[in-house]
């Protein structure tokens, strides 16, 4: 499974867009099981920030907290 320190928004978004398109899925379809709009989507995977994510990480950064993401097939592991 891939795993990736996670420092910055872009760096979320870059695991999202590649867990998508590994489990073969398109923006479209992804924003449709998840009731999000496509521009949404495409936000979400281009790491653009808004109020909250840009304080979550500015949060973590100054706590000294890591994130790591991990992904793959989430059915293995049930």
């Amino acid at each position: 499974m891939p795993t990736l320190n996670a420092r910055k928004l872009q760096d979320v978004a870059a695991v999202i867009r590649a867990a998508r398109e590994d489990a073969g899925l398109r923006q479209k379809e992804l924003a449709e099981r998840l009731a999000f709009s496509r521009d949404y989507m495409i936000e979400l995977e281009s790491g653009k920030g808004n109020l909250y994510t840009t304080r979550l990480f500015r949060t973590l950064h100054e706590l000294g907290i890591k994130m790591t993401l991990t992904y793959g097939d989430h059915n293995a592991e049930s």
